[in-house]
This record gives structure tokens, C-alpha cells and sequence, in this order.
């Protein structure tokens, strides 16, 4: 199927009626079989007991005709690829040899090389392995190139419908695919919106890929709009043993007092004092915060301590070092939904930003804090800076620095949960709709944001949405 794609001619392709439509139903088989997906039964054949006879693999629906078959009988690999009499997809590749068809039967014989009744899960886990290889491995032809032009041909005339395949599309060819879950998501979009076209699929896409980022950055609160101000505003889990809160940040409250006097090596300027106030005089009624918070206060407090022994191990220090890692597992111990989000968070891999991705977080500060009031509106000016500095100490070897996990978790987790209300039509009264538009509208004028202008706000947080899935690895 991909090997059609690759056959055609960009210009004639693009110039003939309905091929987007085309290409789209080609691209979503596709995706539903990179992805596991199975729309019909069939059924994969092979020898159980490999012997010296001739190998037979075939692939047939269900009780029906033959996908494709392949065999060694004459000595060398005889396959022929067929989806059946007058199917859109339907080709024959038994008159010709072509490279895809040769690289097609090795990965075949590989995966089913020594195969046997009893060991059938080591093919499936050959068959894994494929996954994270080229598409088109050891060879640098057309086919690599023709598909990725018709595609990018098509993205630069409508970005908003074609971007998620070529980034779907070029994960293949380098043998980066993207998530898989987030691919099993789109193949499974409904019939109807498929045959809606591009457009309808790539807004689709749009609310899986924010719904399934705020899904893998779970934090233990709501995002939801404002009617009156149509602004945006988070709402916390409700503290489940409030005396146990409050006790834990007297604590920490006392023993950081203790610890900025003589000469612990903390001030009101350092970074983890600043975030301990943040948590005492306003994270009370917040669990979820609470434990983002500490949790890098703690990790930062024993660096410094422990690591690169930037503060002395005072009993000052060690005292508010205990205090704060308490002060994490007690919250932890009473809020399970906090813990599942931090064992989850935990098992994220965060990559660098690039640099125009730190550039559009800089430029999305302002439109952020304007979209939000409360407690959300000064989260986003506090962690917004700190994602987008540079680590405080020099790196090894010049790696590039990482961003703060919970930071990230924050920014991103709570942007894909505005943007999923924003494509969804959560609905606003005439009044919050105004106040909405007009906040959006007055802040990027004010700030000359143009990464914003094009698609309004659903085009703005999807931006945020964007680089999100890809520093956690999603994209």
C-alpha cells in the first residue's frame, strides 16, 4: 500500500480530482495496520515446524482469498501481493521485482526464521522490533522521497490538514514513529468524519492529540471557563485530611525560617525559597500543587546538599530537607489520585526544548496569563520562565538542558486541557464569548504574537499542545 504512494507522480497526482480523498483513505489503512489496528479478520500463516521443505507465508481474509502469499520452493523467493478483484487497493507485484517487494520477503523470512509451535512469541517480538526500523531501509530511491513530496506538497498549501501525516509519514521513513496508542487513537476515528475529508480528520486529530497529552500529564484538578469572564481557571481536588496538610506545612514553614538564618546558604532570592512560600501561603486547599511543588524543592534541596554541595549539610538544611520529602509522602499517602499521577509522571521521558520552541513559550507567556485568572494565571507566569531557562549548573559535554518534569507536567497538561475545551465547543454564554475573544484578540496585538493570529486561540493552544507531545515523547 505505501508502496502505491510512492509510485505516484506529485504533480500529475495532486492535479487529478478527488486524490486528497485518495490519499487520505490510503493513508488511513495504513496508519491502521502501523498501528495494530485490524478493520477485518485475517489471518497470517506460516510453517509451525520449519523443515527442509519448501516455506509457505501467506496472509487471507478470513475463510476467503489470499492477501499475500510467498514461498522458497524454486530457490529463490517467489511472493505476490494481491488485495483482491476491484478493490481500490488492489495491485499485483508478481510480474515485476521491485526493491520494496525484496525487503518485504527478507523482513517476512526474519521474522519467521526457526519458528515453531512452541516459541511463536519470539516472531512476535522480531515483528516489534520492525516497528522502530526504516520504512525503506538501505535504499535511498523514490520511494523515500515521492511520498514525502506529494504529502509536503499538500501540507504547504493546507498546513492545518496534512501536518500530522507528514510528521506520521517522515517517523516512518527515519524509523522514529510516533506513539503508537496515539496511532491506534487515530485510526480508530469514526467512518463518517473520514469521509468528511481532510480537514474534518485533521480537526479530529487535533482533539485526540490534546485530549491524550492531558491524559499522560494527569494532574488532580479541573480546567474549566469562566461564563462571566471567559477565562480559564483551575479547580483542585478537595484536601482529603486537612489537619495533615496543615501540619505538614507548619513544619516546613518553621524549618525553613530556621534555615535562613546564620549560614545555611539560603535567601529570600533562592529559587526553592520562593517555591516553599508559593506552597505554604497558597497551596493549602491544593494537593496536587503541593506535591509538584515539593517534590522539585526536594529534588533540588538534595542536590545541592548531597551532589554538588552547593549548600552546606547543616542541620538547618537537613532539618527542611527532611521536612519537605515528609511533607511529599504524607500528601501522597493521603491523595491516591496524586500518587498514580506521580508514578505515571515519573515513567515520562522529557526531552530538550528546542530553541524556537522556547521562543514560542516565551511569546505564549503573556496570552496565557491573560486567558486565565486566579491561581492558573500565576502558575503559567512562574513556570513558563523556569521551562524555558537553562539549568543552573553547567552541563556534561554540553548536552542540552532539560526542562523541569513538573513545570512541563503544568504547562503542557493544562494547556492540552484548554485547547480539548476550546475544540470540543464547550459552550459559552454571548457574554463570556466576547470577554474570550476580546482578551485573546487585545493580548497578541499587544505582544505581536503571529504564531497565534492564524488559528485564534484553538490554533494558538494547539501550538502549546504540539510541543508538548513532542518533549514528552509523544510526537
Amino acid at each position: 500500500m505505501l508502496r502505491q504512494i510512492s509510485s505516484f507522480d506529485p504533480d500529475e497526482y495532486l492535479l487529478s480530482a478527488g486524490r486528497e480523498h485518495h490519499l487520505l483513505n490510503m493513508l488511513r489503512l495504513a496508519i491502521s495496520v502501523f498501528s495494530g489496528i485490524n478493520l477485518e479478520k485475517r489471518i497470517y500463516s506460516a510453517p509451525y515446524e520449519p523443515s527442509d521443505r519448501p516455506e509457505t507465508h501467506y496472509l487471507k481474509h478470513y475463510r476467503s482469498f489470499a492477501v499475500f502469499d510467498l514461498s522458497c520452493a524454486s530457490g529463490k523467493p517467489d511472493f505476490t501481493f494481491h488485495d483482491g478483484p476491484n478493490r481500490s487497493f488492489g495491485f499485483e507485484h508478481s510480474t515485476e521485482e521491485v526493491f520494496e517487494d525484496q525487503l518485504f520477503v527478507h523482513e517476512v523470512f526474519e521474522v519467521g526464521k526457526s519458528v515453531s509451535l512452541f516459541n511463536k512469541s519470539t516472531a512476535d517480538d522480531r515483528a516489534k522490533l520492525l516497528l522502530n526500523q526504516p520504512l525503506w531501509r538501505g535504499f535511498s530511491g523514490t520511494e523515500q522521497t515521492v511520498c514525502i513530496s506529494v504529502i509536503e506538497t499538500l501540507e504547504r498549501d493546507q498546513p492545518d490538514a496534512w501536518s500530522f501525516w507528514l510528521e506520521w509519514y517522515l517517523g516512518l521513513v527515519t524509523g522514529h514513529p510516533i506513539d503508537r496508542e496515539l496511532q491506534r487513537r487515530v485510526a480508530l476515528i469514526e467512518n463518517a468524519i473520514w469521509k468528511a475529508g481532510p480537514e474534518a480528520v485533521a480537526k479530529e486529530i487535533e482533539h485526540i492529540q490534546s485530549k491524550y497529552l492531558a491524559e499522560k500529564l494527569p494532574l488532580a484538578e479541573t480546567i474549566d471557563l469562566n461564563p462571566d469572564t471567559g477565562k480559564f481557571y483551575a479547580t483542585p481536588v478537595p484536601v482529603h485530611n486537612a489537619p495533615l496538610m496543615s501540619a505538614l506545612l507548619t513544619r516546613i514553614s518553621d524549618d525553613l525560617e530556621d534555615a535562613m538564618v546564620g549560614h545555611n546558604g539560603l535567601t529570600e532570592r533562592s529559587g526553592d525559597v520562593r517555591k516553599i512560600t508559593r506552597v505554604v501561603t497558597r497551596y493549602g486547599n491544593d494537593p496536587q500543587q503541593t506535591e509538584l511543588t515539593l517534590t522539585t524543592v526536594a529534588k533540588s534541596l538534595r542536590r545541592q546538599i548531597h551532589d554538588s554541595h552547593e549548600l552546606p549539610d547543616s542541620p538547618d538544611n537537613l532539618a527542611l530537607l527532611e521536612s519537605v520529602e515528609d511533607g511529599v509522602r504524607g500528601i501522597r499517602a493521603n491523595h491516591p489520585d496524586v500518587a498514580a499521577n506521580r508514578n505515571q509522571l515519573a515513567q515520562q521521558a522529557v526531552l530538550g526544548l528546542e530553541p524556537e520552541e522556547k521562543q514560542v513559550l516565551e511569546q505564549a507567556l503573556p496570552v496565557l496569563t491573560a486567558l486565565s485568572e486566579g491561581a492558573l494565571a500565576e502558575d503559567f507566569a512562574e513556570d513558563i520562565p523556569e521551562l524555558i531557562n537553562d539549568a543552573l549548573l553547567p552541563l556534561p559535554d554540553g548536552a542540552p538542558a532539560l526542562p523541569p518534569a513538573d513545570a512541563a507536567t503544568r504547562v503542557f497538561g493544562r494547556a492540552a486541557k484548554m485547547s480539548a475545551l476550546i475544540v470540543q465547543g464547550k459552550k459559552l454564554t454571548e457574554k463570556s464569548a466576547r470577554a474570550f475573544d476580546s482578551n485573546l484578540v487585545k493580548t497578541i496585538r499587544l505582544a505581536g504574537l503571529a504564531v497565534a493570529i492564524g488559528g485564534g486561540v484553538a490554533g494558538f493552544l494547539y501550538t502549546i499542545v504540539q510541543i508538548g507531545l513532542r518533549i514528552f515523547g509523544v510526537l
